[in-house]
């Protein structure tokens, strides 16, 4: 359904954000990467109790009483097992020092060669034959235990590599008292249940830089499953992966010293060849990260200047979210909207309905669209196109969409140029036929008519409709919808639904 258009304020916008924020994408210990660190630390705990008699004395934990005792922890293990046991100790020693794999990759390799007198080591070959090869000049700790175990059988040198390594992260007492009361707590703790509360938040200060890392794309994972659920193609209506500007414009020069981001979505991205494409650049900040924040907004101008020269119809959208924009980055927020070239701007919980607003804008049909257009009419296939020529969509476009539809099974061919709703889609239809109908159907409400209303963003700050008003009218513009109703419960367990996933806010 064609959804109304709506050219909103700065002031409006900077509301609407605040509206409509997402602060967070949730806690670091609930994500599946945190479980994985502390039970792969818990692990290194276990096996580091079993070589100290449960840390049963400071002296078990300097570097040469390590060393001795884990290779004889390791002599009848196998190599998987001898690995997972040497990553595992490796990571609590890591831990209890403070000290890093970035710098003790680069340390070791001088270590070895400036005060141990190595240059080579040998490797074992296929066959069994051994072959010197030489040390490098940066030796990762996952490199260094990979070593260690492919040393068995030249004992003088694993122990040189064990011994070495472990004195490089326990180089003094000071380093084993560390090591021996957090281990000697940890063991306390196990006793009554509580090991996990214990490190947790050890877990947490040393994962949370990769963890957030990897919480950045959450934002776009879900706006994937958003454009899944209209029935947009990955690779092909969309990418998958972000995009370089220089990927996109062919043979045009572009100066190479200038700082360009890159898009993370392009939509149309290959499904249609001529026409507009809107460009998406995505930045969620639940905190303060004003130096990238504003390195972000001063390479957008550059970026969207060179993409203009090859498409100059180009539309380019903000995927902004997170409660530092909110806060201490909200003066950048505003210069990212005030730009004359952002055309709008999305949130996680906005982008189902602005989204599908701008790639209407672009004339860009989606198969959710052609779904609504076939129970707005009887689903003939005329009706169907004298319907979408009337929002102005060409026939070339309805053709495109229409045809993808049919080939994705969206939408099923009966009798004579007819269609109807594929099952597995029905209920996706139906909630983006109520969303839509708030949109257009809805209007300012003042303060104190709140109660019963559905709001969404796009349009005036408090745009809504009654919930019982939202029915009634999706009833009158989607004639097809009372029969993808099984009851009345259907329709109010649709609404709860956009309630749930954000899309929409009761008052």
């Amino acid at each position: 359904m064609k959804i109304n258009d709506y050219s909103a304020t700065l002031d409006e916008k900077m509301s609407e954000f605040d509206m409509w924020v997402t602060p967070s994408l949730g806690e670091i210990r609930d994500t599946p990467q945190f479980r994985t660190n502390l039970e792969q630390l818990k692990k290194g705990f276990d096996y580091m109790a079993d070589i100290t008699a449960n840390f049963a004395d400071v002296s078990h934990c300097s570097s040469s009483a390590l060393a001795t005792n884990v290779l004889t922890y390791l002599s009848d293990k196998d190599d998987g097992t001898a690995k997972d046991i040497l990553d595992s100790i490796c990571n609590v020693l890591l831990l209890a020092t403070g000290k890093t794999d970035n710098n003790l990759k680069c340390q070791f390799p001088l270590m070895l060669r400036n005060q141990i007198g190595i240059s080579t080591y040998p490797q074992k070959m296929n066959g069994g034959r051994w072959k010197d090869k030489d040390i490098p000049r940066a030796f990762s700790m996952t490199d260094v235990t990979k070593t260690i175990v492919q040393l068995t059988g030249q004992d003088d040198y694993r122990r040189i590599f064990v011994e070495s390594y472990f004195h490089l992260i326990v180089s003094d007492e000071d380093y084993a008292k560390q090591l021996w009361s957090l281990g000697n707590a940890y063991v306390s703790q196990k006793e009554v249940g509580t090991a996990d509360a214990l490190i947790s938040s050890i877990v947490i200060f040393q994962s949370r830089g990769s963890i957030t890392a990897t919480q950045g794309h959450i934002p776009e994972t879900i706006l994937r499953s958003y454009m899944a659920d209209w029935g947009l193609r990955a690779g092909t209506d969309f990418n998958t992966q972000d995009v370089e500007v220089g990927e996109i414009l062919g043979d045009l020069p572009v100066d190479k010293k200038l700082k360009k981001r890159k898009y993370d979505f392009i939509v149309p991205f290959q499904s249609r060849k001529s026409g507009a494409k809107v460009f998406i650049q995505s930045q969620f900040y639940a905190g303060d990260s004003g130096s990238v924040s504003h390195k972000v907004v001063d390479q957008t101008d550059s970026t969207r200047e060179v993409t203009l020269k090859k498409y100059p119809d180009a539309v380019f959208i903000e995927y902004l979210d997170g409660a530092g924009y909110f806060s201490s980055l909200n003066g950048d927020l505003r210069k990212m909207l005030a730009k004359p070239t952002t055309k709008d701007f999305i949130q996680i919980r906005t982008a189902p309905l602005k989204l599908r607003r701008a790639l209407q804008g672009i004339m860009f049909l989606t198969p959710l669209e052609i779904e609504h257009a076939v129970i707005r009419t009887s689903g003939k296939e005329d009706e169907i196109y004298q319907l979408l020529r009337d929002e102005g969509y060409i026939d070339e476009e309805i053709r495109r969409a229409l045809s993808t539809s049919v080939t994705e099974d969206n939408i099923v061919a009966y009798g004579e140029h007819c269609y109807k709703i594929s099952p597995d889609r029905v209920e996706i239809v139906r909630k983006y036929c109520l969303l839509d109908i708030i949109a257009n159907y809805g209007a300012p409400v003042s303060i104190g008519n709140e109660p019963g209303c559905l709001f969404v963003a796009g349009f005036e700050t408090s745009w809504g409709l009654p919930q019982n008003e939202t029915i009634k009218i999706a009833q009158e513009v989607f004639p097809g919808l009372g029969e993808l109703w099984s009851n009345v419960q259907d329709a109010f367990d649709d609404i709860q639904w956009l309630i749930n996933k954000g899309f929409v806010i009761t008052k």
